[in-house]
């Protein structure tokens, strides 16, 4: 039962990781970072502590990537 819940958990996301580089998806997270920066010049005087959160919950989408280090399967 657990494993069929952490199958679903993670498939979607082991999926995409297989079918992108990890350079491509550093380029995403920059790109989408600076895309809410400036955005947030337009929209966050009206949802300021909202714009602050969102940007903060990016910056790992940049630093979670670890290409040098191998994947370990959970035993």
């Amino acid at each position: 039962m657990i494993e069929r819940i952490a199958r679903a958990y993670y498939a979607p996301w082991d999926w995409f990781v297989a079918h992108t580089s990890a350079r491509g998806r550093r380029a995403f997270g920059g790109w989408t970072l600076l895309a809410a920066i400036v955005g947030a010049f337009f929209f966050g005087s009206e949802v300021l502590y909202v714009t602050i959160l969102s940007l903060i919950a990016l910056v790992p989408n940049l630093t979670s990537e670890t290409p040098v280090e191998p994947e370990q399967e959970d035993e």
